[in-house]
């Protein structure tokens, strides 16, 4: 950011001056304290990198053994879909339809369109349809529940080891760098900075 810019605050429409900032600054409203933005060197390399590492993690956590269970000298690897697949039931058939979407789907669609737009706003001309999937990428990224799974997962293995011995698969580990490159991304994901670099791609 290199020069001040009028922001709208989301809270309570506030019209506010937000100037340059440094490194890891923010601006929050006077009024209200909402932080309009996070300002972060090489933001965009950053988030580019996170994203795609959640993408990369995410894939390895579909792939690999999730857990594995030893009981009585007979072993059982679950894959991370038989570890939503084991609670497909009648009862909790929308719980795993509800957590599929939220840990996997949506995810997918919101670091997608991420790099989508990342190389949409470094291009000469824009690729098609950039600012309407940057706002279904803001729309569905609250919808990010991976870290619900994971400790309901964590939770259950409580109970289950006193029945069996349980080892954690490669894919355990993924999906714990899955969550944290996440969760770096949505650090990253400044909407005020995000929407300058598409506004800056139009002067």
């Amino acid at each position: 950011m290199t020069q001040s810019k009028q922001f709208a605050c989301h809270e309570c429409d506030l019209i506010v001056d937000i100037p340059e900032l440094s490194d890891a600054q923010k601006a929050m409203c006077p009024r209200c304290g909402f932080v309009f933005t996070r300002f972060f060197i090489n933001a965009r390399s950053k988030l580019f990198a996170f994203s795609t590492s959640s993408l990369i993690f995410m894939t390895l956590a579909l792939i690999f053994p999730f857990l594995i269970l030893t009981s009585r000298g007979s072993e059982k690897t679950i894959s991370f879909i038989q570890a939503l697949q084991s609670m497909g039931n009648d009862t909790y058939l929308s719980v795993v339809i509800f957590m599929l979407v939220t840990t996997v789907i949506i995810p997918a669609v919101v670091l997608l369109g991420i790099n989508y737009v990342l190389v949409s706003s470094k291009r000469t001309i824009e690729l098609p349809y950039t600012k309407n999937i940057l706002r279904l990428v803001f729309y569905l990224h609250p919808w990010n529940m991976a870290e619900i799974f994971l400790l309901g997962i964590l939770i259950s293995m409580v109970k289950i080891t006193s029945l069996a011995h349980i080892q954690f698969g490669w894919s355990f580990f993924a999906f714990v760098l899955y969550i944290l490159s996440m969760a770096m991304t949505r650090l990253f994901l400044d909407k005020y900075q995000i929407w300058s670099w598409l506004h800056h791609h139009q002067n």
